[in-house]
């Protein structure tokens, strides 16, 4: 076995310890991490039925008793930038990043409500590394989710229902979770230009 298919194969039985079938289908991994770092109980169903109070959610804060859906944002080194809005001359910061959600099936109004009744988390992932989740305002997710599918034209793919959050909008998320990386320490750790 080669080194990251051993690194992979340790997720997997890592996963089925917790219950979770197929740990690395997609990016529940990365969903299991943001549970740990909020302290919730992340599901161990990729999905929920529709009928489910759980539908539309990936965990359960147990202290409050409400369920979470969690989306991740894999950035890449050139966004680091954007991420820690560094200066880009005098004045001048680079554009804060813009954090993204995608909620495949949310094309109807019964789906749309099910979000309304959870709490949001985006999550931003560098290296694979949980840099940051954010709670996004659930008021703002069910505005953009509206508003896109009133927008989408007859027969449009019912995938990719996007709600955006631009990290400068801070009325509009909390912070849940921050690693507290310098991009000085990134800087050190991985040698980025």
């Amino acid at each position: 076995m080669n080194y990251m298919e051993s690194i992979a194969n340790k997720l997997y039985i890592e996963g089925k310890k917790r219950g979770i079938h197929k740990i690395t289908d997609k990016t529940q991994w990365r969903e299991c991490v943001m549970a740990d770092n909020l302290g919730h109980k992340v599901h161990e169903k990729i999905s929920a039925g529709a009928n489910a109070d759980e539908y539309g959610s990936d965990a359960l804060n147990e202290e409050s008793g409400r369920y979470a859906e969690y989306k991740s944002n894999a950035i890449v080194e050139s966004q680091l930038r954007n991420y820690y809005q560094l200066e880009k001359g005098v004045g001048k910061t680079f554009a804060p990043l813009v954090v993204k959600g995608v909620y495949n099936g949310a094309y109807k109004d019964s789906a749309i409500d099910a979000y309304s009744k959870i709490d949001h988390f985006f999550g931003v992932f560098f290296e694979e590394r949980n840099m940051l989740i954010i709670q996004v305002d659930t008021n703002e997710v069910i505005r953009q989710l509206t508003e896109n599918n009133a927008k989408r034209k007859p027969g449009a793919t019912t995938n990719c229902n996007n709600v955006s959050i631009s990290l400068r909008d801070t009325h509009l998320y909390q912070v849940a979770y921050e690693c507290g990386i310098s991009y000085n320490e990134l800087v050190e750790l991985h040698e980025l230009v």
